[in-house]
């Protein structure tokens, strides 16, 4: 597919769709030299909206970008977004899991020549759900507890959590720990959906991750506010709250 006609067409659905991109405008924060936090919206039937969270990494003169924006709209809207303040291409991506707010815009990415990889579980949940399918795995994060090298990156499999596929992403240089959504924001209340994912197996995996990334400076969940290593306490007693 040609990128630039299909962005202009979802531009025109989104004109005549009363959508429009300044409705739900995608934030790009800056958190470290050649480190970005996108941030993109979800709007549920009750009108309240629902922040969701990715990274964009600077890798030589391209970007790596983790996690798709929320749906192929505003994963359309990021790529924009990124031309505007960033000026860099997207090269590669990383989705952490199959959900949505991960993945749902890979066929975006796909289309505009960023090859994208995934656990290869994530890849076959989105086989199976008939959602965009990453066209990489990263074949040797295959076992719980298995790390690999992606760049300046390491991409990190700590087992079930909230999703049974849910990677984690390290910037070694930086000390940022991307945890996706098996990482509470200090705001949450709960652990939040755990409907794909593994209660018990989670209470042990945050034990494990709070002890291997104790040293990070900035912690990113999937949704809410970054902050420190207090995400990760904060993350496992609503973990173990959970699992009683």
């Amino acid at each position: 597919m040609n990128i630039q006609k299909f962005v202009t067409s979802v531009m025109a659905f989104m004109l005549v769709s009363g959508y429009g991109f300044t409705e739900t405008p995608i934030q790009i924060i800056k958190l470290d030299e050649g480190v970005w936090m996108h941030t993109s919206y979800y709007t549920y039937p009750n009108h309240v909206k629902f922040p969701s969270n990715g990274l964009i990494v600077k890798e030589g003169n391209t970007l790596t970008l983790i996690d798709t924006a929320w749906g192929e709209l505003q994963t359309v809207q990021l790529l924009e977004t990124i031309k505007l303040e960033i000026n860099l291409p997207v090269s590669k991506a990383i989705v952490t899991h199959a959900h949505s707010d991960r993945a749902a815009g890979v066929d975006v990415l796909e289309s505009s020549d960023v090859e994208v990889y995934s656990h290869p579980l994530t890849k076959r949940f989105t086989i199976e759900n008939g959602s965009p399918v990453p066209n990489h795995t990263l074949d040797a994060i295959l076992e719980a507890g298995s790390s690999m090298k992606f760049g300046s990156l390491e991409v990190f499999f700590p087992g079930a959590a909230h999703a049974m596929d849910n990677v984690m992403v390290w910037l070694p240089e930086k000390h940022i720990l991307y945890g996706g959504c098996a990482i509470r924001a200090m705001s949450s209340t709960s652990a939040g959906n755990t409907v794909h994912g593994d209660i018990q197996s989670w209470a042990q995996v945050i034990k494990h991750v709070k002890e291997e990334y104790k040293n990070a400076m900035l912690v990113v969940p999937g949704h809410g506010d970054f902050g420190g290593t207090e995400l990760l306490t904060h993350t496992e007693k609503m973990v173990m709250a959970a699992a009683k």
